[in-house]
C-alpha cells in the first residue's frame, strides 16, 4: 500500500508587492523604506520576488504557504488596498500555490470594514491579517471591536505578525534586543491580550499567533500560575485567590481546566524560534496542543534556503510523536483552519 503523502503548508512567508515597494515612506515616525536599503536588503529583496519564492517551496517540498506583509499595514488603508490588490493577482497567477491574508491597519473606520468585506467577498483572499501592535493601540482596545465584529460575520481566521517599528518597549538596538526580546515581548503581549481582552466578546474568532505567541512555551506557566478571571472568589482564601497559584491549587479551584479551553482557542505558528531549532520544537509539543501548532519558517527571514526548510520538516517528522500529530502541524491544522 501506498503510504498517503504528507501535506505541507507553510504559516508564515512574506510577500512585499513592488507596488508596494513604490509607496513605501515613514509613518508613525518609522521609515518602512529603511530596511529595504539595510541590512536586510537581500531578504527585502526575496519577499518581493514571488518566482523565486515558488521556486524556493517546490524545491523544499512545501505544498502551500500562507501570504502576507502585515508589519506594512500601519503605513494605513492605502498601502493596504494596494497590497491586497497585489495579493489578488498573485492567487489569480498562481492558483493552488498561496493561502493569501488581507491587510488593514489597526484602526477603526467605515474604510476598513469595507476593506475586510473587498478581501473576503471580492478578492478571494481567506483571512485577514493584523499586527501586534501601534504605538497607541493594542489588540484589545476598544476601538478593534468593529474590526472583529466583521471578521467574526465573515468567519475568517486573523492571522497576527509582529510590529517592525523600532525602537519598541526596551532597548533599542542595544544587543539587538530590539529584533529579539523586545519583538517577542510585544508578541507575547498581544497574545494575553487576545485571550483575556477579545475572546471574552468573541469567543468564536480564530488567531494564529506568530513565533509561538512570543516564546508562549516558556511563558504559559506563569500565566496560569496568576489566572483568575474576572477577580472571581472561586471559592477560595483571598490569600489565594491573589497570589501565584501552583498546580494543585489550580486544580482544586477548577482554574486548570477553564485556563485550557482559553489557551486552547490560539494557534501558534513556528516561525521565528532560530530556524527549526530542536529544543524550541520539543518545548512547544510539551506545552501547546499539537492541533493547535503550524509548521511556519518566516521566509525570508528566518530562513531562506531549501536545505534549512527541508531539515526543519525532517525535524518535525522524526518527533517522538505519533504520526497523526506530525500531520497535524504540518499542514492539516492550517488546513483546518483555513477552511481550504
Amino acid at each position: 500500500m501506498l503510504k498517503e503523502k504528507w501535506l505541507i503548508i507553510d504559516s508564515h512567508i512574506h510577500y512585499i508587492p513592488k507596488k508596494a515597494v513604490s509607496k513605501a515612506g515613514i509613518s508613525g515616525g518609522f521609515d518602512y523604506t529603511a530596511p529595504l536599503r539595510g541590512e536586510m536588503v537581500t531578504s527585502y529583496g526575496r519577499a518581493q520576488d514571488i518566482e523565486g519564492m515558488i521556486q524556493i517551496m517546490e524545491d523544499s517540498g512545501v505544498d502551500l504557504a500562507v501570504l502576507n506583509q502585515t508589519a506594512w499595514s500601519p503605513q494605513g488603508i492605502e498601502m493596504c488596498k494596494i497590497m491586497n490588490d497585489s495579493y489578488a493577482e498573485v492567487g489569480q497567477k498562481y492558483p493552488g500555490k498561496f493561502i493569501l491574508c488581507g491587510h488593514v491597519p489597526l484602526q477603526q473606520g467605515q474604510d476598513v470594514i469595507n476593506e475586510i468585506d473587498r478581501c473576503i467577498n471580492a478578492l478571494g483572499i481567506k483571512g485577514m491579517a493584523l499586527v501586534s501592535s501601534m504605538p497607541d493601540v493594542s489588540l484589545d482596545s476598544p476601538q478593534m471591536w468593529t474590526v472583529y465584529e466583521k471578521i467574526n460575520d465573515l468567519d475568517v481566521p486573523i492571522v497576527v505578525h509582529p510590529t517592525v517599528r523600532v525602537p519598541i518597549w526596551g532597548g533599542g538596538k542595544k544587543y539587538g534586543m530590539c529584533w529579539s526580546v523586545a519583538r517577542e515581548y510585544d508578541i507575547a503581549k498581544a497574545t494575553v491580550e487576545v485571550m483575556y481582552g477579545v475572546l471574552k466578546d468573541f469567543p468564536n474568532l480564530k488567531f494564529l499567533m506568530p513565533h509561538y505567541g512570543g516564546g508562549m512555551p516558556g511563558q504559559i506557566g506563569r500565566l496560569r500560575a496568576q489566572y483568575n478571571p474576572d477577580n472571581r472568589n472561586w471559592g477560595t482564601a483571598g490569600e489565594i485567590k491573589f497570589s501565584i497559584k501552583t498546580p494543585r491549587e489550580l486544580d482544586e479551584m477548577g482554574l486548570s481546566q477553564a485556563f485550557d479551553e482559553l489557551f486552547d482557542k490560539l494557534y501558534f505558528d513556528m516561525a521565528g524560534a532560530g530556524g527549526g531549532w530542536i529544543p524550541a520544537i520539543k518545548a512547544a509539543i510539551n506545552t501547546i496542543r499539537t492541533d493547535r501548532i503550524c509548521f511556519g519558517t518566516d521566509y525570508p527571514y528566518d530562513i531562506h534556503t531549501p536545505e534549512d526548510i527541508r531539515t526543519f520538516i525532517t525535524n518535525i517528522k522524526t518527533l517522538d510523536i505519533p504520526e497523526h500529530d506530525k500531520r497535524l502541524i504540518l499542514g492539516e491544522n492550517i488546513k483546518r483552519l483555513f477552511n481550504i
